[in-house]
C-alpha cells in the first residue's frame, strides 16, 4: 500500500483474513470478541498505523438530525394541520424535518422512501397511499434500526407497527348518533377508497351507531367515492336518487367530498335540498363563510395527531422505547356543532 494512502477497515480485515465487522468488533471491545483475536487486531491497527475513519463510524451513533415525512398530499387542509404539529416539535427538539407527497401512488411511495433513506433520515413518519399494501419499503429502515411511526391511516395489512391515529370509528359513532338523536332515520353514509384498511373504522362507527338505536341497516343508504369528482357525483347519484326514501341525513367521510355532494344536489335542484343535515370529517375553517353550512362536523384534531406522532418517533430514536415494543396511540375527535 501506498504510504500516503490510510489504511481502511476493510484492508485490515483482509491483512487479518478475518471478518471487516469482527475486526470493527476487536477495535471498539466488544465483549463477544475473544481476547487472542482482539490482541491480534489491535496488533496490526497499531503496526500499519490504523486510525478509525469517524464517518465510518456506525451510521446508529451519527444522527442526521432530520426526520423523513411521507404524506399523500398537501392540498387536503388535514395534513397540512398535522404538518404544524410535527414540525413545531420536531424543531423544538433540534431536528429538520424533510416533507415528500406520495399523491396517493403507491410507486411513487417506494421511489420516496428510497430517497429518504439515500438522505440518511433519522426516522420516518408516514400516512400511507390508499393503495399500499406491501411494506417491505418502509421494512428496510426498521432493519437498519431507523424507526417507523405510521400516522393518520391505519396500516391495518401491517400488524407490527408503530402507529398514531385518530379515533374515527368514535368520530363517525358521535355524528350518526347526533344525527339519530335529532329524528333521523334515513341517514347515509359516503365513504373513502373502498379498498382501504383506514376507511373501515368511519364505516364501523356509523353501522354500530344505528345498531345501538336499533335502526336497521340499509345498504342502498351506503356508497363509496376514491376523491375522484366524477365518482364522488355517481354515488351521491345512487343514494338519492329515489326522491321519495331517499336520505334525510348524511354523514361523509370527508368534508371536502361532503361539499362536492351538497353542490351536486344543489345543480340538479333536488327537492328537498334545504331539509338535509350533513355531517363530514374535518372541521375545514371556512365553513363559517358557508350560506348553508353543514349542521356538524368532526374535528379529528389532526395537530394532536402530529404531535404524538413525532414524540413516539423521537422516543424511538432515542432509545427511550424498544423498536419491538409496537404502541398504538389513539387521538379522539370532537362532534362540533354550527347551529
Amino acid at each position: 500500500m501506498a504510504n500516503n494512502t490510510p489504511v481502511t477497515l476493510k484492508y485490515l480485515a483482509e491483512k487479518l483474513k478475518m471478518s471487516v465487522s469482527t475486526v470493527s468488533k476487536a477495535l471498539n471491545g466488544y465483549p463477544t470478541v475473544n481476547e487472542y483475536t482482539r490482541m491480534r487486531v489491535q496488533e496490526m491497527a497499531k503496526e500499519l498505523h490504523f486510525t478509525p475513519n469517524s464517518s465510518a463510524i456506525n451510521l446508529k451513533e451519527r444522527k442526521s438530525k432530520i426526520i423523513g415525512i411521507i404524506l399523500p398530499n398537501l392540498i387536503d387542509h388535514f395534513f397540512t394541520r398535522t404538518i404544524f404539529g410535527v414540525e413545531q416539535f420536531a424543531m423544538q427538539s433540534g431536528y429538520n424535518v424533510i416533507i415528500s407527497q406520495s399523491d396517493d401512488d403507491a410507486e411513487k411511495e417506494i421511489q420516496l422512501a428510497n430517497m429518504l433513506l439515500k438522505r440518511r433520515v433519522d426516522g420516518l413518519i408516514v400516512a400511507i397511499s390508499k393503495n399500499t399494501q406491501d411494506f417491505k419499503h418502509f421494512e428496510q429502515f426498521e432493519n437498519l434500526g431507523l424507526p417507523v411511526v405510521y400516522y393518520t391511516r391505519n396500516p391495518s395489512f401491517n400488524r407490527n407497527c408503530h402507529k398514531v391515529l385518530g379515533n374515527t370509528f368514535q368520530g363517525s359513532y358521535k355524528a350518526t348518533s347526533f344525527l339519530i338523536e335529532r329524528g333521523h332515520r334515513r341517514i347515509a353514509y359516503l365513504g373513502g377508497p373502498k379498498m382501504t384498511s383506514f376507511t373501515h373504522d368511519r364505516f364501523n362507527g356509523y353501522i354500530n351507531a344505528l345498531k345501538d338505536h336499533q335502526l336497521p341497516f340499509d345498504a342502498s343508504l351506503v356508497a363509496d367515492t376514491d376523491f375522484n369528482k366524477q365518482n364522488t357525483e355517481k354515488a351521491i347519484k345512487s343514494l338519492f336518487v329515489d326522491h321519495e326514501n331517499s336520505p334525510t341525513a348524511l354523514v361523509a367521510f370527508k368534508e371536502l367530498i361532503l361539499f362536492d355532494a351538497l353542490k351536486y344536489l344543489k345543480v340538479i335542484h333536488y327537492p328537498k335540498f334545504n331539509d338535509i343535515e350533513c355531517i363530514g370529517f374535518g372541521n375545514t375553517s371556512f365553513i363559517q363563510y358557508l350560506d348553508t353550512p353543514p349542521i356538524a362536523s368532526i374535528e379529528e384534531n389532526p395537530e394532536s395527531v402530529g404531535e404524538n406522532a413525532i414524540k413516539l418517533l423521537l422516543q424511538l430514536i432515542n432509545n427511550e422505547l424498544e423498536m419491538k415494543d409496537y404502541q398504538k396511540i389513539m387521538v379522539d375527535c370532537k362532534l362540533v356543532i354550527h347551529h
